[in-house]
């Protein structure tokens, strides 16, 4: 059987519709990849949203978390007596205990050594710090704390130094100091300052504790750092990291759960929250 002869007209509308396919196809196929495209965009928008989210999140710290277990307090007004080192005329920490109490013959010991740039004391300071207050304010404990510069930087020492200074000439400011100088550590070891606080920084914390005004803008010119050296030495002799909690003079990791009331024997431990 002979093939039909194809004219002219119908081989150039047989070129357009093969034209108008392909064009269509490629069309469909441009249409995709764009979708695709669009998709991809959108995927790393939402990557780049959810990185930065952690990033803000995590630098906000623990302050801002209010399932962190973060306590606040009112420093109350404390009695202090300086603690030497056995075999020493060292003196390597102030006890502390509440302006008018008077502990029992039987009342526990806590030592303390800190380092106020280290992210444990702090994370203890922050977590502990108003159960801590309360049992000075009663004097169902004795506590006595330790500053050292282990860490070597310039605001260990400075902070150290000025524990001291304030433990000998006003004294019954010392805990809320500790504390004003501690937050001033957490804003910078938590992201949300990114300087090292200085002596004015320390001076205000003082200020802002109550300690009069000749005392807190002399801290600078009467701060002793080469005490600062000479208890950090001392510390290194017995111990190796901060913070070194003592209870009843051996050494404990126990504060570590966060119940310090419970670790003395003055109330039940608190209740593990469940999943």
């Amino acid at each position: 059987m002979a093939e039909k002869n194809v004219t002219k007209a119908e081989r150039r509308e047989a070129a357009r519709e093969k034209a108008r396919k392909l064009q269509e196809a490629e069309a469909r196929r441009a249409k995709r990849n764009r979708n695709l495209t669009i998709g991809v965009i959108i995927a790393a928008i939402v990557l780049i949203g959810v990185v930065v989210w952690s990033i803000v999140s995590n630098g906000r710290g623990a302050a801002d978390d209010d399932s962190s277990g973060r306590q606040e307090w009112d420093p109350v007004a404390v009695q202090v007596e300086p603690v030497v080192k056995d075999g020493t005329d060292i003196t390597t920490g102030w006890s502390v205990v509440g302006e008018g109490a008077e502990l029992a013959t039987d009342a526990n010991r806590v030592d303390i050594y800190f380092d106020y740039m280290c992210t444990y004391c702090n994370e203890l300071e922050q977590m502990n710090g108003g159960d801590i207050n309360d049992i000075v304010a009663a004097g169902d404990a004795e506590f006595v704390y330790h500053p050292v510069a282990i860490l070597r930087n310039d605001f260990s020492a400075k902070g150290a130094a000025a524990f001291k200074y304030i433990a000998e000439n006003s004294p019954e400011h010392l805990t809320a100091f500790h504390k004003n100088v501690f937050d001033e550590a957490d804003a910078v070891l938590n992201n949300r300052a990114s300087a090292l606080p200085d002596w004015g920084s320390i001076a205000n914390a003082a200020r802002d504790a109550g300690v009069p005004e000749d005392i807190a803008s002399s801290i600078e010119k009467e701060a002793d750092l080469d005490w600062v050296n000479t208890a950090t030495q001392s510390f290194l002799e017995d111990y190796r990291g901060t913070p070194t909690v003592l209870l009843n003079g051996t050494e404990t990791t126990a504060w570590a759960a966060n119940d310090f009331p419970a670790l003395l024997g003055l109330a039940e431990p608190k209740a593990t929250p469940t999943e």
